[in-house]
């Protein structure tokens, strides 16, 4: 039987490892002060995507109590994933509903 020849990478240099690692502190600080407009809440600065977060998670569970009540809760399809973009659209219409620009 013959065996395979292994091929040998060549193993990256320091040089290569510090480009490496300035690339990504570089690709890091540039995306990182992509901010948005915040709101005070109680004197805190949060934002303003957290709390229209927090409103959409809000609108989805009064929508299942509302579904639940009116029993069309079980006819709804996978519940996991129409919840969550009911939240996802209740999200962003807050966003475009307080925040345009």
């Amino acid at each position: 039987m013959a065996m395979a020849k292994s091929i040998s990478r060549p193993q990256p240099t320091i040089r290569g490892r510090a480009a490496y690692g300035a690339a990504v502190v570089a690709l890091a600080s540039a995306t990182s002060g992509c901010g948005g407009p915040q709101i005070d809440v109680l004197g805190s600065y949060f934002p303003s995507w957290m709390v229209c977060l927090a409103i959409g998670v809000a609108v989805s569970f009064v929508a299942h109590r509302i579904f639940a009540r009116l029993d069309v809760d079980p006819n709804i399809g996978p519940k996991g994933l129409v919840y969550a973009c009911l939240a996802l659209a209740a999200t962003l219409a807050t966003w475009l509903a307080y925040f345009r620009e």
